[in-house]
């Protein structure tokens, strides 16, 4: 009776039925994938190893004759008759040609030594001779005969040969009475003991089918011989090399991969030849597999039919089961809708009832959602900017959501910051209202200038208006970005004045570009910080976007520095205002530094401001950093053009501080000096530098200012203080002049003697006899 309510009634439980069924033939096709999986491997594995026999049969062949050659070709390179003709060179004389033929004879010899030999060449470089067994060639014409492949050139096939040493087989193409025949070759280097004299090279050529002539593949398959370099020595059943075939695809001395040959599936069994390194390998067709494997399909036949034998028993048991999920379905709506279930009434009313309801709810929900659309449409907007959209819904179809729709894969990102609210500002506040509806206008202007022939998309982004502009157009401008940005800046300039600066980055390339144009934006709006406010940045147009003006440093020198630093300690504005203006000018006209260098320069500019500031030394220097307040100054402005005006400002304050305290201890400083020396005259340590130091001045700065404020040099003094002490010592008591010269300050007398005499005219011997 169940079962038949489930029939009538409840259709939609067929689904169910449907994933029992599958559910129930999963056994049969396991258990059949587990029987055929083992006996595949089985036959592959008994295939794999008669291949492997087979090749090993080939191996042992062709490496005996491979050695029998290498024998013969040191047999040959100790030959006197073929050594002797190295040092030969053109033209030939008649016994040189006597030579070759007696050199043509044995290679004959030595070719019927071994019947594996197709023909044997000995190419001497010395004198460009190539001799084989039935005539002499130039090595152009053994080039025209034999060679790897047909687009190698001459002088790539000469470079083979040029080596010092050669012994290696190569696989070659040999040109025979007008047939290209595939071959292989074996070249040994003859030497002589003198490594200036070129050599000679002997060449075996072997062809391929007599390679290969000692193996028998099975039928439908193939065999061939790769050397070291992925190189094809040989093969049989085969006019191209598979792709697959390649030391690195066939690890090991031995195995079994499966390929793809001629768009066919094969099995290839592989060994590794022990004395050459070549690999070995054959190739089957995966299809003769399937030919072992018909004892098998009986078998699987079989576990097919018990399967299905069991498999409808459990079909049974799943059917009685299937209507259960549709039970208990209906108690959960039950209890969480609201809506009861009456027993005997048809489950699929209900469900419909159900139904209906959860859409009239969702069409609620929708209405709702309607209403918040714009700040949806931003959301999206903003996450497309930052290289980050909704990842579980895709792009188009989130465009096509928010009736976004794109006719060119073209994109560009306008970036407004504003600088000045003009007339929503008042005292310099502004009404958060305010700054709202000038985001309002912002994105209305931009779309009404933007016009037919591009889309505008607007948004707000880190307290920044930002416009997208979609170009309606296959062939794009980048001038019209420039047209709308100084439309808008002008329109609500003179409309609101409200000053504004746009950054405007280059175009890109489907919707993935808009995160990359709105990071170049950014960067264009960062670089006011070179331009100034107010302006309309294009990101083309900065040192970084590859112009090829940018700088990779600023200028700004120690010794321009420390120029700077002392034109503000001798209180000269101009000169230090004008020092200022150069440095600025030097970085900003010409190859303008990045953002980077810049703030680089305006924390150099700061820094040498402090430490000009510290270095003053004037009394009042407390008061004047608490009046003048220029760290605050300094650090606050946002522009290279701002700092200029700022600095100037400072410079002028500083400047008129330093001229008063000049005024008010002119002589200060010259008579504290002056003291000191009268002091420590007789101190032999007394000197500018160490003067300098007792007052924390520079020696050259305390020099300047004595000189200034009494006339006279400082050194000069100290020598004359001193030297009035000597002459009044040398008139007035009996002291010897060396005690005299030390009592004074001078360790050396006869620099006592030679300053003396310098200020005096006569040495202080003989002053003190005149007294």
């Amino acid at each position: 009776m169940a079962l038949r309510k489930i029939r009538i009634k409840s259709r939609s439980v067929v689904v169910n039925w449907l994933v029992s069924y599958l559910s129930v033939l999963l056994v049969p096709i396991m258990i059949s994938g587990i029987i055929y999986t083992a006996t595949w491997h089985v036959v592959e594995s008994e295939v794999n190893r008669a291949n492997e026999s087979l090749l090993q049969q080939m191996e042992q062949a062709i490496d005996s004759n491979l050695s029998g050659i290498e024998r013969l070709s040191v047999e040959m390179a100790l030959s006197k008759r073929l050594a002797g003709f190295i040092p030969t060179t053109k033209p030939l004389t008649d016994n040189d040609y006597y030579e070759v033929v007696s050199i043509a004879a044995d290679l004959r010899l030595y070719k019927m030594a071994n019947d594996y030999i197709e023909q044997v060449y000995v190419y001497y470089k010395n004198s460009d001779t190539v001799i084989s067994t039935r005539d002499h060639i130039d090595s152009r014409a053994l080039y025209n005969t034999i060679r790897e492949r047909d687009d190698m050139s001459y002088e790539e096939w000469k470079s083979f040969f040029d080596r010092r040493y050669i012994q290696e087989y190569a696989p070659i193409t040999l040109r025979d009475d007008g047939q290209a025949i595939k071959a292989v070759m074996y070249a040994k280097s003859v030497l002589l003991d003198n490594p200036e004299q070129p050599g000679a090279v002997i060449l075996f050529i072997i062809k391929d089918s007599k390679l290969l002539e000692n193996s028998s593949p099975a039928n439908r398959s193939s065999v061939a011989v790769l050397d070291k370099q992925d190189r094809l020595i040989a093969s049989g059943g085969l006019e191209h090399k598979p792709g697959f075939l390649a030391n690195d695809r066939l690890p090991g001395n031995n195995g079994l991969i499966y390929g793809e040959s001629e768009g066919q599936e094969v099995a290839v069994s592989y060994t590794t030849s022990e004395n050459t390194g070549w690999k070995y390998v054959s190739m089957m067709p995966a299809e003769l597999f399937d030919e072992k494997m018909q004892y098998v399909k009986k078998l699987i036949y079989l576990s097919l039919g018990l399967s299905l034998l069991i498999g409808g028993v459990v079909t049974v048991w799943f059917m009685k089961r299937n209507y259960n999920p549709i039970s208990s379905l209906i108690r959960n709506l039950s209890s969480r809708s609201g809506i009861s279930f009456e027993e005997g009434s048809n489950e699929y009313g209900y469900l419909q009832t159900a139904l209906n309801d959860t859409f009239a709810e969702k069409e609620k929900i929708g209405q709702r959602l309607e209403q918040h659309r714009d700040a949806i449409r931003s959301h999206f907007l903003q996450g497309l900017l930052k290289g980050r959209p909704d990842t579980d819904v895709p792009v188009h179809e989130s465009l096509a959501a928010h009736n976004i729709r794109l006719s060119t894969p073209h994109f560009a990102v306008l970036l407004f910051h504003v600088e000045h609210y003009g007339k929503f500002e008042v005292n310099g506040f502004v009404d958060p209202q305010k700054v709202k509806l000038v985001q309002f206008i912002l994105m209305n202007v931009a779309e009404e200038i933007a016009g037919s022939r591009y889309q505008a998309l607007t948004t707000e982004l880190d307290d920044m208006q930002v416009c997208i502009i979609h170009f309606l157009d296959d062939k794009p401008e980048e001038e019209a970005l420039g047209r709308i940005a100084e439309q808008v800046k002008a329109f609500v300039l003179d409309h609101f004045h409200v000053h504004l600066t746009v950054a405007v980055s280059s175009i890109h390339q489907e919707v993935e570009g808009i995160s990359r144009a709105y990071q170049e934006s950014l960067a264009a709006l960062e670089y006011r910080l070179v331009m100034g406010s107010g302006e309309v940045i294009r990101y083309r147009e900065l040192p970084s976007a590859g112009s090829g003006r940018a700088s990779t440093g600023y200028y700004y020198p120690l010794h321009i520095e420390q120029q700077l630093i002392n034109f503000v300690k001798t209180g000269d504005y101009e000169k230090s205002k004008a020092l200022v203006d150069e440095i600025i000018e030097i970085n900003v006209s010409g190859a303008s530094p990045s953002v980077p260098l810049a703030k680089c320069l305006m924390f150099d500019l700061i820094s040498t401001m402090l430490k000009t500031m510290d270095e003053i030394g004037a009394a009042g220097k407390r008061e004047f950093m608490d009046h003048v307040n220029p760290v605050e100054r300094l650090t606050a402005c946002e522009t290279i053009k701002e700092m200029r005006t700022q600095i100037g400002e400072v410079l002028n304050e500083a400047c008129q501080s330093i001229e008063e305290d000049r005024k008010q201890d002119q002589n200060q400083l010259s008579q504290q000096v002056i003291a000191y020396v009268q002091d420590n005259y007789s101190s032999e340590n007394l000197n500018i530098t160490m003067i300098g130091e007792v007052f924390k001045l520079t020696p050259s700065y305390l020099s300047k200012q004595f000189k200034a404020q009494t006339g006279e040099a400082l050194l000069e003094f100290i020598n004359k203080t001193r030297l009035e002490e000597a002459k009044r010592l040398l008139s007035e008591s009996s002291y010897a002049i060396g005690e005299i010269a030390r009592k004074v300050g001078y360790t050396d007398i006869n620099t006592f003697n030679r300053i003396f005499k310098k200020y005096e005219g006569i040495t202080p011997g003989k002053y003190k006899g005149l007294m």
